[in-house]
């Protein structure tokens, strides 16, 4: 996934800088940028985007007249794609934005197009049977109170992670668990890039859920699958090792009534998207 964004003048001056993740080591990657577009100055690229790794990362670049430009990504990252990216981040800047650079005027419009370009969208979907607590996993990864009363999803409900990860907008899609909605799920998981299987950390609820995971594989195979051995406070809880080791997946804990686990369940979901790309890159 792209993690910084940059649009640097001919003097190295910092036109244009959005971030999609943090870095506590900012300065030091802008004053190398800085010093990359100076070195640049003389390098013809033949209108070409080249890129080299630095640490956990790739940064990406390419020239247009006085402007360089720049991705910092992942290295998992599909270089074919980010590359495709880049040009149509160049092609739209020095369409609509490069005079007003030039004119030292406000680039307005262009931070949308930006996040067009760069923002991609991940299917998450959240599969379990009825009373699991997929809902209040929802709840959860969406930072919401839980409700007083549970009402049981009906067909399936598609909501959005408040916050990108990354520069990723996470789709979350909770499938109802309830049998009747069974024909449904294959269906409803197309496309999934990442597949949450829910259980209760009961032995009984686990071994239905084997059934779960060979549905995933058969339909999605390419996506990632996740396990969540929920309501891990009750005295009757499988550990998550053993969670796990009857789905044959990873498995993880989760209290979903516990505001706790938010942010280790979201940097869960994060790495199952970069493995996956990882992945389909090696494939």
């Amino acid at each position: 996934m792209i993690r910084s964004v940059y649009v640097l003048g001919e003097q190295g001056n910092m036109l244009y800088s959005k971030d999609y993740a943090k870095s506590e080591s900012k300065a030091d990657l802008v004053e190398f940028l800085v010093n990359l577009t100076h070195f640049l100055r003389n390098i013809d690229l033949e209108n070409k985007t080249e890129f080299m790794n630095a640490a956990i990362s790739r940064i990406f670049y390419a020239k247009k007249d006085d402007f360089t430009f720049m991705f910092v990504a992942d290295k998992a990252d599909d270089a074919t794609q980010i590359e495709e990216k880049m040009g149509q981040l160049v092609d739209s800047f020095m369409r609509d934005y490069a005079n007003l650079a030039a004119a030292n005027q406000p680039l307005d419009g262009f931070d949308e197009k930006v996040d067009e370009i760069a923002v991609t969208m991940v299917k998450v979907a959240i599969l379990g049977f009825a009373g699991v607590g997929k809902t209040t996993t929802l709840h959860l990864l969406r930072g919401e109170t839980l409700p007083l009363v549970h009402d049981p999803t009906i067909g399936v409900s598609i909501k959005k992670l408040p916050e990108e990860v990354e520069n990723a907008n996470i789709v979350l899609w909770d499938l109802a668990g309830q049998s009747r909605f069974s024909i449904l799920w294959a269906k409803m998981i197309a496309n999934a890039q990442v597949v949450i299987i829910v259980t209760d950390s009961t032995l009984e609820n686990v071994l239905r859920s084997k059934k779960l995971v060979t549905l995933v594989k058969d339909e999605v195979p390419d996506a990632k699958v996740l396990g969540i051995a929920n309501k891990q406070d009750l005295p009757t809880a499988l550990t998550p090792e053993r969670v796990g080791q009857i789905l044959g997946i990873p498995t993880y804990e989760l209290v979903a009534i516990d505001i706790s686990y938010r942010d280790r369940l979201i940097q869960l979901i994060r790495r199952a998207i970069l493995e996956g790309k990882a992945e389909a890159k090696a494939a």
